[in-house]
């Protein structure tokens, strides 16, 4: 992949950081299931293995954020589908009415370990929320992505 700039750069490091729930600078096998099962996707140890092992080019048991950015950033800045951002928008949306709320996201990092206060999941949801509504719409989820 290209060189990424400053922003694609932190915008990775925020994935890994909500990656890592121990705040050891390190995705260990055990938080990589959490976060798949956050997200409600099924994955066998034998699978988790063989993605750990894809990402942890140094066989250290874990991935640091090189060998994370060095997986990730293809994928994560692609430019992505409808119908494949409106299936991760449905990972998100528990309720299917069209919108993300705010304890529809604190419940997501919750079950990826992430316990943020009512007032930071709120900024979270203000940073994407344009029209103010308190929500994330499907429109506002996509700029994302952009």
């Amino acid at each position: 992949m290209s060189k990424l700039t400053k922003q694609q750069e932190q915008e990775l490091k925020d994935a890994f950081d909500l990656f890592d729930t121990d705040h050891s600078q390190k995705i260990s096998k055990n938080e990589l299931k959490r976060v798949l099962n956050a997200l409600h996707i099924k994955a066998s140890d034998q699978e988790l293995s063989q993605l750990m092992s894809k990402m942890d080019t140094d066989n250290s048991g874990e991935i640091d954020f090189n060998e994370f950015k060095n997986v990730m950033a293809g994928s994560f800045f692609k430019k992505y589908s409808q119908q494949e951002l409106k299936a991760a928008f449905r990972k998100f949306d528990a309720d299917g009415n069209g919108y993300i709320t705010t304890k529809e996201l604190a419940d997501i990092l919750s079950r990826m370990g992430r316990h943020l206060s009512r007032n930071e999941v709120e900024a979270m949801i203000k940073s994407l929320d344009k029209d103010n509504d308190g929500r994330i719409a499907f429109d506002e989820f996509c700029k994302l992505f952009d």
